[in-house]
């Protein structure tokens, strides 16, 4: 089977509004659309990065639970995904503005020998976010 390209990721909030601020506030995203899931839930559909972010409610029946700690870009427990990669123009400079709005990252930037550099932060919802700076990689 052939994939056209990955079309959009979803997260379950506890607060959907105030998740959907969030990216707002720090990631730019813009709100597309909102519409109602088949259980009347408000679902919200952002723009981020070229792509579709995709936040609503936990479904009925679903209870949300406090997420492992994270660590490395990932959770020490052990879950299938283990972060979302955002691209920034300029590490330095995306990591001084999200410290300074109060975002709080796991560890410090890294750097390898081909010039990526990165650094991962925590977002709402258990989300965990690699900021990537690919330097002349790309």
């Amino acid at each position: 089977m052939k994939v056209e390209k990955l079309d959009h990721v979803h997260i379950y909030s506890r607060d959907p509004a105030a998740s959907v601020s969030y990216y707002q506030t720090h990631f730019d995203a813009v709100l597309l659309h909102q519409s109602q899931n088949i259980h009347s839930q408000t679902r919200s559909f952002l723009a981020l990065g070229g792509q579709i972010l995709v936040i609503g409610p936990f479904p009925p029946g679903i209870t949300p639970s406090e997420p492992p700690k994270a660590g490395d870009g990932a959770y020490t427990h052990g879950f299938g995904v283990a972060h979302l990669g955002l691209r920034v123009r300029d590490l330095d400079v995306a990591i001084r503005e999200l410290r300074s709005a109060g975002v709080e990252f796991i560890g410090e930037p890294a750097e390898e020998a081909t010039g990526l550099r990165y650094a991962y932060l925590c977002a709402p919802d258990g989300v965990v976010i690699e900021l990537t700076q690919y330097g002349s990689l790309t």
